[in-house]
């Protein structure tokens, strides 16, 4: 986002000052982080994901605030359409639901007798809807899904080792700020793992299907642009991602001793060897 609005004229000590605070995956820390943000009196607020959305939707009704992204943000009672957002919230949406059931077909052909499917659910409020959207997924294609939760980031090795003994197949994490940690814990547990966001299979994430993710910042700065020069939130239409990318880290297939089919590699459009 720094480098777009940089691309756009903005230079942070001249015309522009960025304050951050990230709860790193500890979503009670949102609503002090925010107090901290408000008492700098900003001109528009960039919140990442449903659960700073919400915190920041709840802590002002007239600072602009820019989505990057949001789930589901008519259910989640951010804006009243696509179209026109109405209120002081807009940005960009990821269609994160939308994906599941392709994700699922990949699963289903790289993991061809699998039955038991691991949903990695946190504390986030889309979670048990995208949990839902999972399971009927997932029963399509013959597997059953059981939720597991690791709320925090210290949580994450309970998490896998219930998926241990519970033997499961596989495991699917919802999206989320990304928890660096989590492809290396999925590895030391022996769970093949397949995420929403597609940053996890840099990071040693096995696979991963989902919208990509860099231009959605991309979009989200460009909000902040058109804010910052007069524009309306109630009057900017959201954005959703026109491209996806399906990512393989071979790496970790070794590690985890899987052959992915050709045809699913073929399928790719990263192939990480």
């Amino acid at each position: 986002m720094k480098e777009t609005l940089r691309q756009l004229g903005y230079q942070e000590g001249r015309n522009l000052v960025f304050d951050v605070r990230d709860a790193n995956g500890r979503y009670s820390e949102l609503p002090e982080l925010m107090q901290q943000l408000l008492s700098l009196k900003p001109d528009v607020i960039v919140a990442e994901a449903t659960p700073a959305i919400a915190v920041a939707q709840m802590a002002t009704s007239s600072i602009p605030i820019v989505m990057s992204p949001s789930t589901d943000p008519i259910s989640s009672g951010f804006i009243r359409s696509f179209a026109r957002p109405g209120g002081n919230i807009t940005g960009v949406a990821n269609m994160f639901g939308d994906t599941t059931a392709k994700t699922l077909d990949i699963i289903r052909l790289v993991f061809t007798g699998a039955k038991n499917l691991a949903v990695l659910i946190s504390n986030n409020p889309t979670h048990p809807q995208l949990f839902e959207v999972a399971s009927k997924a997932a029963a399509r294609i013959g597997m059953s899904a059981g939720r597991f939760v690791a709320p925090n980031p210290e949580d994450l090795k309970k998490a896998f080792a219930e998926m241990k003994a519970g033997n499961v197949d596989v495991a699917y994490v919802l999206a989320d700020p990304v928890r660096p940690a989590l492809p290396a814990v999925a590895l030391e547990h022996g769970i093949p793992t397949v995420f929403q966001v597609n940053s996890y299979t840099e990071l040693g994430g096995l696979m991963s299907y989902g919208p990509d993710i860099l231009p959605l910042f991309v979009m989200a700065a460009h909000y902040v642009d058109r804010i910052l020069k007069g524009g309306t939130p109630a009057e900017m239409p959201v954005q959703q991602p026109t491209k996806f990318v399906f990512a393989v880290n071979l790496r970790t297939a070794k590690a985890l001793g899987l052959t992915i089919p050709e045809t699913v590699l073929a399928m790719a459009d990263k192939v990480i060897e």
